[in-house]
C-alpha cells in the first residue's frame, strides 16, 4: 500500500469516474485502474464497483476511504512540519466558508499569506452543514462558519468576528434603523433555506411576529444584490456592506428590536496533533485567537 493508491481512492470517491480521478491526480486512467486493483488485492476487498462509465464505492470502500483521507491528512501534516523545521512552511490550506462570510476571508487570511508566502489557499463556498461534514471527512482543513446558532458537532470553535444584519433596499429610508416587526407582510429576496443565514433571519422574524414572502431565493449574495436593485428588498450581513459599501442607489440600515448578532469563526477538527498550516492560520489572526472549548 502506498500514498498514491490512497490519493486515487479519495479522488474516485469524489469524482465517481476513473477518467476524472486520473485527471485530478495528473495520472493516466490505466495507472489509476491498476493501482486500485492492486490495493483491492492487498486488502482482499472490492473497493470500487465498476459500472459502465461510473465508479461507485462499495460498502467497504466507503468505510476505508475515511481512513485513507485521515492517512493523507497525516502525510500532509508530516510534510508541512518537516518544512517548518527547514524554515519554510508550505502546502495547501483548504478552507470551507459560508457564503455570507466570503467577504471577510481576505482580511482574515492576509496575515497568514504575508507571514508564509509559500502557502497556497483553496477556498470553497459551503453551507454550514457541508462544512461540518467535509471537515469530518478530511475534505477541508478548516471552516469559517457560525459558532453560536446551531450545533457544530465535534469541532474546536475559534471566534473571529460578530455578524450583524442590515435591511437593504432600493427605496429611500426615513430613519436610521428598521424594526424587524416592520417587515411584516413584506416581499423580500432572501438566501435559500439550506443556508444558516436564512434560518437566522427567519428566527428573528418569528421573534418579532413578522411574516414575509420570499419572492426570490438564491444562494448567491451577488444575485441577491441584483434583485434588491430590481426592487425587492433583502436582509444582508453587515460584513458584505463593510467590504463593498452600500451599492449606488440603495439604502442599508441596521435591523433592531431585537438587535441581533451571531459569532462567526473558525472550526477545526478536535485533535492533539493539529496540522501545521491550521496552527499557523490560528496564530496569524489579529489578535491571535485561543481555541475555545468545544
Amino acid at each position: 500500500m502506498n500514498v498514491r493508491q490512497l490519493e486515487y481512492l479519495d479522488a474516485l470517491a469524489r469524482e465517481r469516474s476513473f477518467r476524472r480521478a486520473a485527471e485530478e491526480c495528473n495520472a493516466s486512467q490505466p495507472a489509476v485502474s491498476i493501482a486500485i486493483a492492486k490495493l483491492e488485492g492487498e486488502l482482499g476487498l472490492e473497493l470500487i464497483h465498476r459500472h459502465r462509465r461510473e465508479a461507485v464505492l462499495t460498502a467497504p470502500g466507503e468505510a476505508l476511504v475515511r481512513w485513507a483521507r485521515e492517512a493523507l491528512a497525516a502525510v500532509r501534516g508530516l510534510t508541512e512540519e518537516a518544512g517548518r523545521f527547514a524554515g519554510v512552511l508550505t502546502g495547501r490550506l483548504r478552507l470551507g466558508v459560508i457564503p455570507t462570510a466570503l467577504p471577510a476571508v481576505a482580511g482574515i487570511t492576509k496575515e497568514l499569506l504575508s507571514a508564509h508566502p509559500d502557502i497556497r489557499l483553496e477556498i470553497r463556498s459551503l453551507t454550514s452543514d457541508e462544512i461540518v461534514d467535509e471537515l469530518a471527512s478530511f475534505r477541508i482543513d478548516v471552516g469559517l462558519t457560525y459558532l453560536d446558532n446551531e450545533p457544530l458537532g465535534a469541532v474546536t470553535p475559534i471566534p473571529v468576528y460578530e455578524e450583524g444584519y442590515l435591511y437593504l433596499t432600493a427605496e429611500d429610508l426615513p430613519g436610521e434603523s428598521v424594526r424587524w416587526g416592520d417587515l411584516d407582510g413584506g416581499r423580500l429576496c432572501l438566501l435559500t433555506p439550506d443556508m444558516q443565514n436564512r434560518r437566522i433571519v427567519e428566527a428573528a422574524l418569528r421573534r418579532s411576529g413578522a411574516e414575509v414572502t420570499a419572492v426570490v431565493e438564491t444562494n448567491s449574495i451577488s444575485a441577491l444584490i441584483s434583485y434588491v436593485r430590481a426592487g425587492w428588498p433583502s436582509i444582508v450581513p453587515d460584513a458584505w456592506v463593510a467590504l463593498y459599501g452600500v451599492p449606488e442607489g440603495m439604502s442599508a440600515v441596521p435591523l433592531v428590536a431585537p438587535e441581533m448578532s451571531h459569532s462567526v469563526g473558525l472550526v477545526t477538527r478536535v485533535t492533539d496533533l493539529p496540522q501545521p498550516l491550521v496552527k499557523a492560520f490560528v496564530e496569524s489572526l489579529d489578535p491571535p485567537r485561543v481555541p475555545s472549548s468545544p
